[in-house]
């Protein structure tokens, strides 16, 4: 016998909300459907170096050395040479009417 606690549905009580006839039209989320496919090839990196510090001294000599001076004792990982910020605020889509 099923309750609540248990959800176990009782004999002859449906448990779908809806049930489809298969005929329905394939579409993609949101109406993409004739979108050009998006392609993004990921840049990764070319090489990984852990480097180690014995105090804050050599830290501040090594980032003067590399010119990015912006470098603390909480930052994980850095770009050699910096990666230049974009803002993706900036960038969108632009459909051409072909006049």
């Amino acid at each position: 016998m099923g309750n609540i606690l248990n959800k176990v549905p009782e004999k002859g009580t449906e448990t779908n909300l809806f049930v489809l006839a298969g005929d329905e039209e394939a579409q993609t989320p949101f109406g993409w459907d004739d979108m050009p496919e998006f392609d993004n090839p990921e840049k990764g990196q070319y090489a990984l170096i852990r480097v180690r510090f014995r105090n804050e001294e050599d830290l501040r000599e090594f980032a003067e050395k590399i010119d990015q001076t912006n470098i603390t004792t909480k930052t994980k990982a850095i770009w050699y040479p910096p990666l230049e910020k974009n803002s993706a605020t900036v960038l969108k889509w632009v459909e051409s009417d072909g006049t």
